[in-house]
């Protein structure tokens, strides 16, 4: 008997249920419209998020692939600069008190020892005390290394111009050594013993030929030791001399 009626009691409560649901159904697919309204709203961040993240991350390795491509050029540029400079040659002149006079070349960054050795070394008159032998040289430099009887003044002012002159002006060195040496130009005299070609030519008398045969009989026999020594160069006669004597020395 009580079982019946609770299982009549259960089927009345179920059936009360079922007439609540059928009366607030609109209400229930409200609820239901707006639950999976906010689901929806807030996943789609979500993957919009992710989709940021990717690309990020895209752009991020792109550009560290960039500097390091970048990086590697750099390298490889500063490597080729530093292999030319180091295979750059310097081309100087050393006349004077050295074995072998004449035109040497030589690796960048060479010292006045290294150009001295390339001209056999220095004779036995040679004058160390006017001259500096760890001096850097530079391209197109004009070295003299003077001997007995030379004036040391003289030497050194003219290796000191050469020494000093800018490298990115290589006729620099020749023409500071002219105007040190010899100023013609200026009423000084000129130093036999360092004069450039040019320099003899402003003498009175003296040419082209006369100046390189003058240049030669230096190479040739070393300083000259007096002015008189002039006149065994070819073709400079007693006159030629007595005309140029008071502008000369050594």
């Amino acid at each position: 008997m009580n079982q019946s009626n609770e299982r009549t009691e259960g089927k009345q409560k179920l059936q009360d249920l079922l007439a609540w649901l059928m009366d607030k159904k609109m209400y229930i697919v409200v609820v239901l419209l707006a639950a999976g309204g906010f689901y929806y709203a807030n996943r789609q961040p979500a993957a919009d998020n992710s989709a940021l993240l990717s690309s990020s991350q895209s752009m991020s390795e792109n550009s560290g692939q960039g500097l390091q491509s970048s990086s590697v050029s750099s390298v490889a540029a500063s490597a080729s600069s530093a292999a030319s400079a180091a295979n750059a040659e310097v081309v100087c002149d050393i006349s004077g008190a050295v074995k072998h006079q004449g035109v040497y070349r030589l690796k960048n960054g060479a010292r006045l020892e290294d150009l001295i050795e390339k001209a056999g070394g220095l004779t036995k008159d040679a004058q160390l005390q006017a001259i500096n032998r760890s001096q850097l040289l530079k391209d197109q430099d004009k070295i003299y290394i003077p001997g007995k009887g030379d004036k040391m003044e003289a030497a050194q002012t003219a290796n000191s111009a050469a020494a000093s002159a800018p490298a990115s002006s290589p006729s620099a060195s020749a023409s500071s050594v002219s105007s040190s040496t010899s100023g013609a130009a200026s009423g000084d005299l000129i130093n036999l013993n360092t004069a450039t070609a040019s320099d003899l030519q402003k003498l009175n008398g003296i040419g082209e030929k006369k100046a390189e045969q003058i240049i030669a009989y230096r190479q040739e026999k070393g300083a000259f030791k007096s002015i008189d020594e002039l006149k065994e160069v070819s073709g400079i006669g007693d006159k030629t001399f007595a005309a140029i004597k008071d502008q000369l020395t050594i």
